[in-house]
């Protein structure tokens, strides 16, 4: 019997939602551990962002970035398709801006580097 391409739409919108639902499960997982590094900065979210995305990317973990509510999220991946290892929320505050990072043990510390000389901050508040 062949499927009818409603059917094959709604089998593929089927599976884009599983796989974003277990991104933002992953995501969350590593918000509900400790912080590893939370910076306050005086620069804007947009700045801190377009550092940090700019020195991740020369780096070998896949980074995707993702919109929040008054900020943005970057997230890195051991691979590709790869289970979520490290993030950081970028958000405005007052008139601070700051970086919440969590990673997983194992990640190379130049990621938290990076958003503490993106966001200026001159030490990490844990």
């Amino acid at each position: 019997m062949r499927k009818t391409p409603a059917i094959l739409k709604r089998h593929l919108a089927l599976v884009v939602f599983a796989g974003l639902l277990a991104a933002c499960s992953q995501a969350q997982s590593l918000r509900d551990t400790p912080a590893t590094g939370y910076y306050v900065g005086d620069v804007s979210v947009d700045d801190a962002v377009a550092c940090i995305s700019a020195d991740w990317s020369k780096k070998p973990l896949p980074m995707t970035i993702v919109p929040l509510f008054g900020g943005t999220s970057i997230q890195l991946k051991d691979r590709a398709d790869g289970k979520l290892v490290a993030l950081v929320d970028v958000v405005a505050t007052a008139s601070t801006t700051t970086g919440k990072y969590y990673s997983s043990p194992g990640v190379d510390s130049s990621y938290s580097d990076a958003v503490m000389d993106c966001l200026h901050a001159t030490s990490s508040i844990q």
